[in-house]
């Protein structure tokens, strides 16, 4: 993106918030990557390692965002953004010092509370801070930085966990001795305590705008907005997560698949889907925020919403194809081209909520659809397939099917509730650009 296409200071911060999320993705993924160790060390079951990587982190994170949420609406975005990198950072930290089931989910919830604050102040600034014409652009470029995130952790992971593993384990100050999967945790924790006084320094508190509302109503209230935008919030908060919920559980366990499915080695796994899926998934990012405005400018209004559906119908496609290959090779192309997708539904919905919710109440109704991918996404999902693992599919490749039912389930249904809010999408940008129509299935007059 050129300078020009940004309101002051909106190149600094979209840098700082791309960065934030690449470390806060780096964080939550590289859990990933040290689950078979983690269990060994705590034997824990399947269903144990589900909680962990998915409840314990996800129920936090989606019940601290409506709160981040509103509190971002009301206080300074630069100091919340502080707070949140520290301290989610610090959580990592913590997490490595966990030698329990119980005090790993208190660690995991702590890192879910962090991060919980992060998504809404990004919607809500990179709102105020770019125009509406460059926002899907900006925000492909912002949730790339999950894939940039993937990418990370798993080299990282996979290559600090052969090189402890290697020395038989590792001598910190302080803490001890500590295992290798515990050193993970204490090197992906010391980016994110450095970028908190880094955004401390360079970022000033940025004016909220007043896009999105329509004069002479209550549309700036939000219970007035969901009113009068019920059917779209509802496939933007449900249908959304639910194809989300597809893509956060194959990347949480996809490690383990190939493990327990091929014989690959941890560190073998993590660096193979670095390489493709990671890659596949960040040039798919980025390539999303562009085919948005390419399909505004062929006069598609819905367009966020569009690839949201088309993406994540792709995503599930492709992802079922790969879980149902017959050998490790054959699996990470279609794998790859399921990446290439994963961020789709992510990226059409920030820029639907980007633009068509209020800026005086964006950030709260983002903590709300946080909230809502927290709890189906994050934490369902994740559950859900160690569930089946342990009691449908006890078998040693049975992580396959118990994945292969999860993500077909959350296509279906993330399929139709999407699309169903795609005329009420069209009708919202009509409302955009003739603000000064107060019911938006009436058009405007000639």
């Amino acid at each position: 993106m050129a300078a020009r296409d940004l309101r002051p200071q909106g190149r600094t911060l979209l840098i700082c918030l791309y960065l934030a999320y690449l470390l806060s993705f780096a964080d939550r993924v590289i859990f990933s990557v040290a689950l078979k160790p983690i269990k060994a060390a705590l034997g824990l079951s399947d269903s144990q390692l589900g909680l962990l990587s998915g409840a314990a982190f996800a129920v936090s994170y989606a019940l601290f965002s409506p709160v981040g949420g509103l509190i971002a609406d009301k206080t300074s975005r630069k100091l919340l953004l502080v707070f949140a990198v520290g301290f989610w950072s610090l959580a990592t930290l913590g997490t490595g010092l966990a030698l329990s089931f119980m005090t790993m989910i208190v660690a995991r919830a702590a890192v879910g509370a962090g991060e919980a604050l992060l998504h809404p102040l990004a919607i809500s600034l990179i709102g105020d801070t770019v125009p509406r014409e460059r926002r899907s652009r900006a925000f492909g470029v912002y949730l790339s930085a999950g894939s940039a995130g993937v990418i990370v952790a798993l080299l990282l992971g996979g290559l600090v966990l052969h090189l402890v593993e290697s020395a038989g384990g590792l001598t910190v100050p302080i803490v001890g001795h500590v295992q290798p999967w515990q050193a993970v945790f204490f090197v992906a924790a010391a980016p994110g305590l450095l970028l908190a006084v880094v955004i401390a320094v360079v970022i000033r508190d940025t004016p909220r705008t007043r896009d999105g509302e329509v004069e002479g109503t209550d549309e700036g209230s939000t219970g007035g907005f969901v009113r009068n935008h019920l059917r779209l919030l509802v496939s933007i908060f449900l249908g959304i997560a639910v194809f989300q919920l597809a893509a956060y559980t194959v990347q949480t366990w996809n490690v383990v698949f190939f493990e327990r499915t091929y014989g690959w080695t941890g560190s073998q796994t993590a660096i193979a889907l670095a390489l493709t899926s990671g890659v596949l998934s960040l040039i798919g990012c980025l390539a999303v925020g562009r085919l948005i405005e390419v399909l505004r400018r062929r006069g598609r209004s819905d367009a966020p919403l569009l690839v949201c559906v088309a993406g994540g119908s792709a995503f599930c496609f492709f992802a079922l194809l790969a879980l149902a290959a017959p050998t490790a090779g054959t699996a990470l192309v279609p794998m790859g081209i399921a990446s290439f997708f994963g961020y789709a539904p992510s990226i059409g919905g920030y820029v639907a909520m980007g633009e068509a919710v209020p800026s005086r109440i964006r950030a709260r109704l983002a903590g709300v659809h946080i909230l809502s991918v927290g709890l189906i996404s994050n934490a369902l999902g994740p559950l859900l397939v160690g569930m089946f693992s342990d009691g449908l599919f006890p078998q040693a490749d049975g992580i396959r099917w118990a994945l292969f039912v999860t993500v077909a389930l959350a296509g279906v249904l993330g399929l139709a509730i999407t699309a169903s809010g795609l005329a009420a999408y069209r009708r919202r940008a009509l409302q955009l650009d003739h603000p000064s129509i107060s019911d938006p299935a009436k058009p405007p007059k000639a």
